[in-house]
């Protein structure tokens, strides 16, 4: 790997994002992570500054074309891109209907159409548009490049996650057919989808409810493993899907095994 090779991560001032970015970055590439959060984003700068390494943390918003389109005109102006890694995306689990609490209650509580479009719009639309501008800016600049996106062990379907692993799915037929339109230019396209991570985000979502933590520590009993993997072990996996030049149209599952999205 030199210097030279250029590599962009959404989503990328926490959790994954920011273990892929490191990974990246420790491993030679120069690498730029996109966020949302000033705070963050001042915080991987301060980070990338102490350990020496070539990091940049940038300001983009990845569910606005706008926004997408003029961080790519000033990333890739003077530089091809090599390397893009879609991360970015949330989850809001909603069942599509359950039964209110006040059981005198008449109407069922349904899925809210807003956290629907919100999670499609962050986890598919996001990555629709900045695959597009990462597969333009390579073709532009004759990269044979990689594009590799996030997707979720989730993605065939789980109990109360019809937008995220719908959206999920979406990103996993992404993966293939820019594979099948994208090889013909020397441009890969594969796609890493993690089980359960024990990261920040599980942590604090665990800390401020305890029956989600009891409900996490019940479904870790489905994985052979026994545990919940590590975001570096997740990273690991991207940079090898980035890295391999033989691999395309690929969905790495790296889940411990496990668990099924079924369990409720």
């Amino acid at each position: 790997m030199t210097d030279s090779r250029n590599a962009l991560v959404t989503g990328g001032t926490r959790g994954l994002g920011l273990a892929v970015g490191r990974m990246l970055a420790e491993r030679g590439w120069r690498t730029t992570v996109l966020g949302l959060d000033p705070g963050r984003l001042e915080k991987v700068r301060a980070m990338a500054a102490a350990e020496g390494l070539d990091l940049r943390a940038v300001r983009a918003d990845v569910t606005s074309e706008e926004s997408v389109r003029e961080v790519f005109a000033e990333l890739t102006e003077d530089q091809p891109l090599h390397l893009c890694v879609n991360n970015a995306g949330r989850n809001l689990s909603r069942l599509l209907l359950r039964k209110p609490r006040d059981e005198s209650a008449a109407e069922l509580l349904t899925h809210p159409l807003d956290d629907w479009e919100k999670t499609l719009r962050l986890c598919l639309t996001g990555v629709f548009l900045v695959g597009r501008e990462a597969a333009a800016s390579m073709v532009r600049h004759q990269v044979a490049g990689a594009i590799v996106n996030v997707s979720s062990g989730l993605a065939a379907g789980a109990y109360g996650q019809s937008a995220y692993t719908a959206a999920k799915a979406g990103v996993e037929a992404l993966t293939r057919t820019w594979s099948y339109e994208l090889g013909p230019y020397g441009i890969r396209v594969a796609a890493v989808a993690p089980g359960v991570m024990d990261g920040e985000a599980l942590r604090e979502k665990s800390t401020a409810f305890p029956r989600h933590a009891h409900y996490m520590d019940g479904l870790k009993r489905f994985v052979p493993l026994g545990r919940w993997g590590a975001e570096e072990e997740i990273a690991d996996a991207v940079c090898f899907a980035a890295e391999n030049p033989y691999v395309t149209g690929s969905v790495i599952r790296v889940d411990g095994g496990g668990p099924p999205g079924w369990v409720p």
